[in-house]
């Protein structure tokens, strides 16, 4: 079987769960004997270039020219595509041309995209072309709801696949007993991450003179307020910064914490929190409608705390210290729940998928549609003649810079 793979977001500064749990996905397939190809605009980001070079996939970054019209690329990206005749292609990531390209696929082709977050960036596109679309994988099972009810797509064509992480065979019984070991792992943002909320978090902590130690793992542009905010907590060793992570030494961190948190005001299946989770973290976590709720059972292994209640997570945190012996059952129970998403089980539900996507697309095929409407966010509000000035200057502008 041959697989394309589309994610032209791989290259931008913001790394998340969506593309974090490519390199697991490419490498399982590949050894399922699939040709394997991801196509990306320009180079991937270097972090995950490196997760990506040991998979064995082929990476095409430089298909269309980045600086034409989105119009103009999709077709010279299509041709490609046909080309190429792969059986499957999917859609993981993209902004536009991944999904402009999609009316002038070959209908032999099964088309397939992926919804990282309860979010629109996910839904406009796949409702706006969901005519073209074989079928949607959801990581979340509230992202499979979206794509039913919102994007109106037929139930038999969507279905829930959350990410795989690395789990630890063992479960560590020993719980901290003389302070909090608490552990973030994520993009060090305002919007959706609310890293605020930690903030302030720390400070009561802090204040009230109880003692813990807060990693921080990851990067972004609240950094330097977060260094700003916990001075003291970070001189102190209260609050470690660890900043950008291989995955190898994320879940040495965790297997070493006794609680995961995590303030989010959305997510789709976060890969920090299933990881932790399997790694015997007890998560403390915003309840949300995403896949929070597919792992976390209030009270019986975490708890769920409405999005903004910093009193809320600190009254979690404290009955935590206060009891080891329940912290350490819930820990337990977030380990045995997190032990359900390998990463093989996850390859193995793509695998299963795809094959199912070719039925459907045998028994339902798609027609080719040349002059179908551009998504709307792709559309210029400025006449062809600007828009080729445009153009024009881009591409001189990079061959001076050569």
């Amino acid at each position: 079987m041959r697989i394309i793979i589309t994610d032209t977001t791989l290259s931008g500064p913001l790394i998340g769960g969506g593309h974090l749990f490519l390199p697991k996905l490419l490498r399982g397939l590949i050894q399922h004997y699939y040709e394997v190809h991801l196509v990306t605009s320009g180079e991937p980001h270097e972090r995950i270039r490196e997760l990506l070079q040991d998979t064995g996939v082929t990476i095409h970054s430089d298909i269309w020219n980045k600086h034409d019209f989105v119009e103009r690329s999709s077709r010279v990206f299509a041709k490609w595509i046909n080309e190429i005749k792969p059986d499957v292609y999917l859609v993981s990531a993209s902004q536009d041309i991944g999904w402009v390209a999609l009316p002038l696929l070959d209908p032999g082709i099964v088309t397939l995209t992926i919804g990282h977050t309860d979010d629109e960036t996910f839904y406009l596109p796949a409702r706006h072309y969901s005519s073209f679309l074989t079928g949607a994988i959801g990581v979340s099972r509230e992202i499979c709801e979206s794509y039913i009810d919102s994007c109106k797509l037929d139930a038999s064509m969507v279905t829930w696949i959350p990410y795989g992480v690395e789990t630890a065979g063992s479960f560590r019984e020993e719980t901290e007993t003389e302070r909090l070991r608490i552990i973030y792992a994520g993009r060090v943002e305002e919007e959706q991450k609310r890293i605020s909320d930690l903030i302030a978090i720390a400070k009561i902590l802090t204040e009230r003179d109880i003692s813990y130690e807060l990693c921080i793992v990851g990067d972004g542009s609240e950094m330097p307020r977060l260094k700003q905010k916990l001075g003291g907590e970070i001189a102190r060793g209260s609050v470690i910064l660890y900043g950008w992570l291989n995955g190898t030494d994320v879940i040495t961190l965790m297997r070493e914490s006794d609680i995961f948190l995590l303030t989010s005001d959305y997510e789709g299946f976060c890969i920090a929190l299933v990881e932790a989770m399997a790694n015997g973290c007890c998560p403390v976590v915003s309840d949300i409608r995403s896949g929070n709720k597919d792992l976390v059972v209030n009270g019986e292994n975490g708890f769920l705390v409405p999005v903004g209640d910093i009193n809320g997570f600190i009254q979690r945190l404290t009955a935590l210290r206060d009891d080891p012996v329940k912290l350490r059952n819930l820990r337990r129970s977030a380990w045995e729940k997190g032990r359900d998403f390998t990463v093989q089980r996850m390859v193995d539900k793509y695998a299963g998928f795809f094959n199912t996507a070719m039925k459907l697309a045998r028994e339902n095929p798609r027609e080719l549609s040349p002059g179908f409407p551009l998504l709307p966010t792709c559309r210029s509000k400025y006449p062809d003649w600007m828009r080729n000035l445009k153009v024009m200057a881009r591409k001189a502008v990079s061959k001076f810079n050569k």
